[in-house]
């Protein structure tokens, strides 16, 4: 007889979306990059929480629901950041966030570099007469 599998080793039974915190997509991008994101894209705090919602590839309905508004407030709001942003999807959502996300890592990146002297370094050279 084969074992039996516990109903616990497929995950929760609850079918409650989870909801939507402080912690919500900063799995994906660290919390200072989020916002610098919310700066940088002009976002408000609702917008970016649908932002990070997004990014976590969660279904607009149930992230509508954990966000505590309707689905036709979702939409809407969503629409709202994609005029915002100049974008039409959320294919394109991905990118301009990523997009703004990886200039905001290369000026840190170029912040913390030390200074380097290009000037080439000048060499005498002594000839001798022979």
């Amino acid at each position: 007889m084969a074992p039996q599998m516990s109903s616990e080793w497929y995950g929760p039974a609850s079918t409650e979306p989870a909801p939507v915190n402080q912690a919500c997509g900063r799995w994906i991008l660290p919390c200072d990059a989020w916002l610098y994101l919310r700066d940088a894209l002009r976002l408000s705090e609702r917008e970016l929480l649908i932002v990070e919602g997004l990014f976590e590839d969660r279904e607009q309905e149930i992230l509508a629901r954990s966000l505590g508004i309707s689905p036709e407030t979702f939409y809407r709001t969503l629409q709202r950041i994609y005029v915002k942003l100049r974008i039409g999807s959320t294919a394109e959502l991905v990118v301009r966030v990523m997009s703004e996300y990886l200039t905001f890592v290369a000026d840190q990146t170029l912040a913390d570099m030390p200074v380097l002297s290009y000037w080439p370094v000048k060499h005498e050279r002594t000839f001798s007469a022979g």
